[in-house]
């Protein structure tokens, strides 16, 4: 598996998939294992584009999980606990994109362009139906697709993963952590 640090990279014919990736959990892995069935499809290198909400707080717009380090609510893995399962699961590359305040301002267009399908060499994306990126996090599922169009990668937006009748997200499992639910953050991890 290769690893590289954002901007420092430049790749060609991907499939790629974007998030911070907290905890590798069973609904991330469902939307990797489905980034490396198409890519596999389209004969594509599958990239985890992981945001690196640890190294970069100053000026940051979205402070949520900066803020949960102060209430004392960890992150659900470390980097290198991040990397492990990536390449556990076979992914061929990942690129490690610290949240500075630079990125957080481009807007959804301009990260489409120059991030998506210039430095990563997309051509094919695969998201959740969540998925928010850009500028105030104006950008979405949607707009991947739109833009997609015109710089030359297809968007597969995934249903994300319930479990018990609830989406799974890193959220969730923090808040059963929380509240001492430790078996059933478990079943979710």
């Amino acid at each position: 598996m290769e690893i590289y640090t954002y901007p420092d990279v430049s790749l060609k014919d991907t499939a790629v998939t974007i998030g911070k990736f907290d905890g590798v959990h069973i609904g991330h892995r469902y939307l990797i294992n489905i980034l490396k069935e198409k890519a596999r499809e389209r004969n594509l290198k599958t990239v985890v584009f992981v945001i690196d909400m640890e190294d970069d707080t100053t000026g940051r717009l979205d402070v949520g999980i900066h803020r949960n380090k102060k209430n004392g609510i960890p992150v659900l893995s470390t980097w290198e606990e991040k990397v492990k399962k990536f390449e556990e699961m076979g992914v061929d590359i990942v690129v490690r994109c610290p949240f500075t305040r630079k990125l957080s301002m481009l807007r959804p267009m301009m990260f489409a362009k120059d991030v998506v399908a210039r430095k990563l060499g997309c051509k094919l994306m695969v998201c959740g139906d969540d998925f928010r990126y850009g500028r105030l996090a104006s950008g979405d599922a949607n707009k991947l697709e739109v833009y997609g169009e015109r710089y030359g990668y297809e968007t597969v937006t995934v249903e994300r993963l319930k479990s018990d009748g609830d989406v799974v997200s890193s959220t969730r499992i923090r808040e059963l952590l929380e509240n001492g639910q430790k078996e059933e953050a478990e079943k979710l991890i």
